[in-house]
């Protein structure tokens, strides 16, 4: 029988024990809280399946040789506006909290500035990234490739990964606008949450075994084919991420991330691009202004909101109220503490 009985924890007690899990699957004191962080900030803002449910993921790609938890990643400044890092097989936020004070002052200085990240491990939502770099007063745009699961247009075979994209800027007067989104219909650990939680997608995401769009989570998780969003239109976003994430940074194609399953690693490997901008440097001293208008014009039109806003009203909520945890994911994380 099922135990439906949940847990409400703090977003304090949510880092804290994201925090342990790490420590006991090896990594060190700094990554251990820059990765129990990004947990705590996933469940306070969403996606929550990039949150808790995800430290099974991690404890298990270390714990099966996949990853490396005593990474120690390299930062190397390889052109005026460019950096690039080497994850030595760890995970991406370490090495990206290791660039991210260069990278913005290397946007101030130039206007534009860019870092690609390879041989490291992304599950994290992009948005963090450029959301960091939007508190700085900059624009940004962020992608990461992932495991081909995605179906081009019109073919037969995944080529492309989910391959989310992120971009951020900062609002005058506001939080910062910060969206992120994947290629695909819908992300893939949206669909796992919706299988383990035993429901429908909300609209046709994936082929079936029959070659048939479905809302069916487990069906999708059998063929490992999804749908583009917007058909053609999101296979070629698709494209363009996996040129501006793997093919710039010399990451993992999506094609061939399936090496993983060699150590049954759950996670990937793929290429990791970050661009800041500083809008103070392209001459236009109304930036901000054109900013809020554009805002201004979304919001109050019917139930439109500004892209992303959603998370601010989740992050009220998990401040206040803490967010609550199944009984089930509870006791395999204490497994892993």
């Amino acid at each position: 029988m099922t135990d439906d009985s949940t847990t409400t924890l703090s977003l304090d007690e949510v880092r804290g024990l994201a925090r342990s899990v790490f420590v006991a699957a090896g990594v060190d004191e700094h990554g251990s809280a820059v990765l129990a962080d990004l947990v705590r900030m996933s469940e306070r803002d969403g996606p929550r399946s990039h949150g808790l449910r995800m430290l099974p993921v991690y404890a298990q790609s270390f714990a099966s040789g996949y990853a490396n938890p005593a990474a120690n990643p390299s930062v190397e400044r390889i052109a005026p506006g460019v950096l690039r890092g080497d994850g030595d097989n760890g995970y991406y936020q370490i090495v990206a909290a290791k660039a991210r004070n260069e990278l913005i002052e290397m946007a101030r200085e130039n206007g534009v500035a860019a870092f690609s990240c390879a041989n490291c491990h992304h599950l994290g939502a992009l948005r963090f990234d450029t959301g960091s770099l939007a508190e700085a007063g900059l624009v940004a745009l962020g992608v990461v490739n992932s495991l081909s699961m995605v179906v081009p247009q019109g073919g037969v075979r995944p080529v492309f990964g989910t391959n989310p994209m992120s971009f951020a800027c900062p609002r005058p007067g506001g939080e910062p606008v910060v969206w992120d989104q994947a290629s695909s219909m819908v992300a893939l650990m949206d669909i796992r949450m919706a299988a383990a939680e035993g429901h429908d997608l909300p609209r046709p995401a994936g082929l079936d075994p029959e070659g048939q769009p479905t809302r069916d989570p487990n069906a999708i998780l059998e063929t490992r084919s999804l749908l583009p969003f917007g058909e053609h239109k999101g296979a070629a976003i698709a494209f363009l991420i996996e040129v501006l994430g793997a093919a710039l940074a010399g990451g993992t194609l999506s094609v061939d991330n399936a090496k993983r399953e060699a150590h049954g690693a759950l996670n990937i490997k793929g290429g990791n691009t970050l661009i800041a901008i500083d809008p103070a440097r392209f001459g236009n001293e109304a930036f901000g202004e054109y900013v809020q208008r554009i805002c201004g014009e979304i919001e109050g039109n019917g139930d439109a909101r500004v892209p992303g806003d959603g998370r601010l009203k989740n992050r009220a909520a998990a401040e206040a109220d803490g967010v609550s945890v199944t009984a089930e994911l509870m006791a395999q994380l204490r497994e892993l503490q």
